[in-house]
């Protein structure tokens, strides 16, 4: 009897298991369809900000975000455009969160303590930089001109707060 009991358990385990599979098959199929267009989108937006075309970029993006809103690169590449547009502050925000769905890119953190250096943030540029530290493995060259970047732009900070605390 207990052994009947457990096959029918086991048939019902099984007969759950593949249903699941069918239906979550045709939205994983979907998934990748505009995992896959997100990608091409954002191909079109890199070329569009490389040639200087900062809007058709921004708007390229959007279109690469709305077909897959964890996409790391978009939000890194949304980050870019808005630093070309002069928006540091939320070129910063964005690649923050790209660095949330893909918190190893190392080019993505070279910016994003780049964008807090230039924004005074210097606290977020140390933090992101014992990161990179962390992660870095191999390709740590860009440690030490990091480093020296968030020094030199402390020290210049603090030598223009001096100037005017005595003004």
């Amino acid at each position: 009897m207990r052994d009947k009991t457990m096959k029918a358990i086991q048939k019902s385990v099984l007969a759950l298991a593949l249903g699941l599979i069918c239906l979550t098959a045709p939205a994983m199929a979907i998934s990748e369809k505009y995992r896959s267009q997100s990608e091409n989108l954002l191909a079109q937006a890199a070329a569009a900000l490389a040639a200087d075309q900062i809007q058709q970029a921004d708007d390229l993006v959007n279109l690469a975000l709305t077909a897959n809103p964890a996409n790391a690169a978009a939000f890194i590449l949304k980050g870019q455009i808005h630093a070309a547009n002069g928006d540091t502050a939320e070129a910063l925000r964005i690649v923050t969160v790209g660095l949330a769905i893909e918190p190893a890119n190392l080019p993505a953190i070279a910016l994003q303590i780049e964008l807090a250096v230039e924004i005074e943030r210097f606290e977020q540029a140390d933090e992101a930089l014992a990161t990179y530290e962390k992660i870095c493995l191999d390709d740590c060259g860009q440690v030490k001109p990091l480093r020296r970047l968030i020094d030199d732009s402390r020290a210049a900070d603090a030598k223009v707060e001096v100037k005017s605390q005595k003004e």
